[in-house]
């Protein structure tokens, strides 16, 4: 029972902590998983205005999940998330990682398509995100999003590969919400 709150507690308190700062970078954060301490990465953002971070939602999922101000994970037509992994393979340049990612989305028998969009270049000087367009009419709560890979580091130097998705049930819904997420992917 000590467990499970103590894992709630840290990921409430890193997604605290998310909400504070200005200054993108990856935490590392250890939580109880059966008996032993898993990690969970998270990228420590600002959310862009207008948005949230959905605290429940992000640790039932362990993925950090923005949505509109005054709207939830369940209900939102549009909503952001970021996925933090670690980069163990050096030698895998970003876009290898990117095209490994988009054949194991494709090999899932989803029946979509993914199409490449134009990267977008980063305030920080990081590298630059490679975006894609994803048509995923099997999952009617994901039947488009668009996909972000990026790389980023912790305090300690280690290098982690970023996926920032907006997805959405609806196309509208998409490209309302494109210009804030290309803003986030440009600030963060």
């Amino acid at each position: 029972m000590i467990a499970p709150r103590l894992r709630m507690v840290a990921v409430a308190a890193a997604l605290v902590l998310c909400t504070c700062t200005t200054r993108a970078e990856v935490q590392k954060i250890l939580y109880s998983c059966g008996n032993q301490l898993c990690p969970l990465f998270q990228l420590v953002f600002t959310p862009p205005d207008g948005w949230v971070i959905d605290n429940d939602a992000s640790t039932k999922n362990k993925v950090q999940i923005l949505v509109p101000k005054g709207e939830t994970f369940a209900a939102a037509p549009a909503l952001i998330y970021v996925q933090v992994f670690y980069h163990r393979d050096k030698q895998q340049t970003l876009a290898d990682f990117a095209r490994v990612s988009n054949e194991r989305w494709q090999a899932s028998g989803r029946h979509g398509k993914i199409s490449e969009l134009a990267a977008v270049e980063r305030s920080n000087g990081k590298p630059a995100f490679l975006r894609f367009a994803y048509e995923n009419p099997d999952k009617a709560q994901q039947a488009y999003e668009q996909g972000a890979f990026g790389l980023d580091s912790d305090k300690d130097g280690n290098e982690f590969v970023l996926d920032v998705v907006l997805t959405g049930a609806k196309k509208a819904a998409l490209e309302r919400a494109e210009n804030v997420y290309v803003a986030f992917l440009k600030a963060n």
